[in-house]
């Protein structure tokens, strides 16, 4: 039997000016990539899955749902996602994994949270949050079992995704194709990581620690095509 599980799904996804050329092509990306959680749920029963998404600029960090269960997660429109001014990367990822540790700390059943951040530029408007600070979070909740996956275009990738503590990464181009190929991308990545969180589920009952660990040696594994 398998072991019921909330995910976490976590997307904080840059409204800097510079991603204006690819606003359509982010915003449907997005849609279809909610469409394959609200499939994910539907295909698992034992699963409850709930979406975060976090569109940031030097504006503001709209938060366009907060832990929302799938099948009540709402089309993303041209009037959530607005893209302007600044980067402010780090306050962005910082704000919100905290936001949602403290939510899922509070929950009884067996959890997972897979984080995807999509962003087109270095930061550079961060108040709140240093890389230190950022490194040191992203690194505690790894270690809680937490999947993170670095996403870009325009710049070295490989390089913010190493600084970052973050063991995957995928670059992307940034034309409506290219953007549309990479939320294909990951949506298989996040098709296979949840068919494998599925099948450690279905192991039989170990303790807490030892799921962890499970969960840790999937996390290392590749899913991108």
């Amino acid at each position: 039997m398998k072991t019921p599980v909330t995910v976490y799904n976590v997307i904080i996804l840059d409204k800097s000016g510079s991603m204006n050329s690819i606003a359509r092509q982010a915003i449907d990306g997005v849609n279809e990539t909610i469409g394959s959680i609200k499939s994910a749920q539907r295909n698992n029963p034992d699963q409850k899955h709930l979406v975060t998404l976090v569109a940031f600029c030097g504006c503001e960090q709209k938060v366009i749902y907060d832990n929302v269960p799938a099948a009540e997660v709402r089309t993303l429109t041209d009037k959530d996602y607005r893209p302007c001014c600044m980067t402010p990367l780090y306050d962005a990822i910082g704000t919100t994994i905290t936001r949602v540790h403290n939510a899922k700390s509070k929950d009884d059943d067996v959890s997972l949270a897979l984080v995807t951040i999509i962003t087109d530029g270095y930061e550079n408007d961060s108040h709140e949050f240093s890389l230190t600070a950022i490194t040191s979070l992203i690194e505690s909740y790894k270690d809680e079992g937490w999947q993170f996956t670095y996403i870009g275009a325009d710049h070295d990738v490989e390089h913010v995704a190493f600084t970052l503590h973050i063991d995957h990464h995928l670059t992307f181009e940034k034309t409506g194709a290219g953007t549309q190929a990479m939320f294909a991308k990951e949506r298989r990545a996040r098709g296979r990581w949840l068919k494998s969180m599925d099948q450690v589920m279905a192991e039989p009952c170990v303790t807490h620690e030892e799921r962890t660990r499970r969960i840790k040696d999937v996390n290392q594994q590749e899913f991108f095509d």
